[in-house]
């Protein structure tokens, strides 16, 4: 297991490969040079990478929701990640889309999932109500 010095370290590089891939699917929706689609593969290969790391954090760092059943927020970044991966997944068939609409429909769901992502990251690091 890795301490919470890693999860500080590991939350400023989330941070920097999700902001980097926003631009990079914003640069992608513009013009689908193969640059930009390289650019979008790498921040998908640093994220999977990422969400690989998480799963090896000490959990047990974060202070949990207070509430019954409770979800720990790393379980939540975890599934948005991984949902976000998968998008990011989906790539070569965003650039094999036919029409223009899909393949907007398409990069609109990549970067809604790593809006979701953020904000989940976001979460992790809020503070958390104390029962007193």
């Amino acid at each position: 297991m890795y301490s919470s010095l890693s999860w500080i370290e590991w939350l400023e590089r989330l941070d920097r490969v999700l902001a980097g891939a926003r631009q990079d699917i914003r640069a992608l929706s513009r013009s689908s040079s193969p640059r930009a689609l390289a650019a979008v593969e790498g921040s998908a290969r640093q994220l999977s990478s990422l969400t690989n790391i998480l799963r090896l954090l000490d959990r047990n760092v974060l202070a949990s929701a207070p509430g019954v059943g409770a979800a720990n927020p790393a379980d939540n970044l975890q599934r948005a990640l991984d949902t976000t991966v998968l998008r990011l997944g989906s790539l070569a068939d965003v650039q094999a889309a036919s029409s223009p609409l899909a393949r907007d429909r398409a990069l609109a769901a990549i970067d809604s999932a790593l809006r979701d992502s953020c904000y989940e990251a976001a979460n992790l690091l809020g503070p958390r109500r104390r029962r007193a």
